[in-house]
């Protein structure tokens, strides 16, 4: 685990690339943003971290953890507002005593406990409702947490983080978020600019380090990707930003070790002509389906897409777990098999 002296280092040297915890930035843009973290990190101040869906806001909230001199030894905990059920809420983060409610058999400490000494990341919290809204106020005023079942109330001590593709400002001002709410959380902001406005150096590095993670996680030799490749990488147009450019990544890596070198002809088509783009019809699904889907996948990779772990993390059925699955088109991708010392390119 990378300690805040050497977060600040890194976000520090005068190189042609500033990583901070992974986060591969060559344009200005992105530069000046990674200063801005590592700057900001070591204090107890709320964030808000703004940017469309992809851009890499849970990436720059454990970039801000990580860099507090203190809070980077606690836990990071990360909850998807738009994943939780209304009549969860309570319960999952305020946490229950035992006998509170039908089924809870043991205590269950709530996000908000469970985030003491730490970071709470809150995703997507333009996705939750106003009456939810005044609960979470209420601790951070009040820096208590009371679990259902239970009167004595429990001091916590984390920094919040949150995080949103929507203008929360905007909605404050038409009465959809709470104006006070915002203010407690947008004391300092952090604004993601998506890959199009990051430019072609970015979609260039970020290409590019991915292949290579890849080729050192499966044991095989990269060689040089060939510059046809990246240009066209840098000229794509990523609606789902850095999220779409790494499975970008992942499916070339996966080709190329399967033909064995940098297939012209199959990566061109690729890049201009993602799988299924004219035989699948388009999914529109609503903000909480999206934040369900997100919530399902973390898990699966979490516990490296065993069904049955990952069924048991989400209290629900492996039958289930496989029907939302296959609703979501979640299924992992193939291992990229080393063979016999594979080489990709020359």
């Amino acid at each position: 685990m990378a300690s805040p002296q050497q977060l600040t280092l890194a976000a520090s040297t005068p190189a042609s690339d500033i990583a901070v915890r992974g986060i591969v930035a060559r344009s200005q843009q992105m530069r000046d943003l990674l200063r801005d973290v590592v700057l900001y990190s070591n204090c107890d101040a709320n964030a808000l971290i703004l940017g469309d869906t992809g851009t890499g806001k849970e990436s720059i909230a454990r970039a801000l953890h990580q860099g507090h001199a203190t809070r980077w030894r606690g836990p990071f905990v990360s909850v998807n507002c738009g994943a939780i059920p209304d009549g969860l809420f309570e319960s999952e983060f305020f946490g229950y005593t035992k006998g509170a409610f039908t089924g809870a058999v043991t205590d269950h400490a709530g996000y908000l406990e469970q985030a003491h000494g730490g970071t709470l990341f809150l995703d997507e919290l333009g996705e939750l409702p106003l009456h939810q809204q005044v609960k979470l106020l209420r601790v951070l005023e009040q820096r208590t947490v009371t679990r259902l079942g239970s009167r004595t109330p429990v001091q916590v001590d984390f920094r919040l983080v949150a995080a949103t593709n929507r203008d929360l400002r905007r909605m404050a001002a038409q009465g959809g978020f709470r104006t006070d709410l915002y203010y407690r959380v947008a004391v300092l902001v952090f604004r993601l600019p998506s890959l199009d406005e990051r430019g072609p150096e970015d979609k260039r590095a970020i290409f590019e380090t991915i292949l290579r993670r890849l080729a050192e996680r499966n044991g095989y030799r990269l060689g040089n990707v060939p510059e046809w490749l990246l240009d066209a990488v840098e000229r794509c147009h990523f609606q789902g930003n850095v999220r779409e450019l790494i499975n970008l990544a992942e499916r070339v890596a996966i080709t190329c070790q399967a033909t064995g070198g940098w297939n012209a002809d199959l990566l061109t088509a690729m890049l201009h002509h993602p799988p299924g783009a004219d035989t699948a019809p388009a999914r529109s699904w609503s903000a909480r389906e999206e934040a369900e889907r997100d919530r399902i996948l973390a898990h699966l990779e979490n516990h490296g897409w065993r069904r049955q772990v990952t069924a048991t993390a989400l209290g629900i059925s492996r039958k289930v777990l496989w029907e939302k699955m296959r609703k979501y088109c979640l299924f992992e991708a193939p291992s990229l098999d080393a063979g016999n010392g594979g080489r990709l390119g020359s």
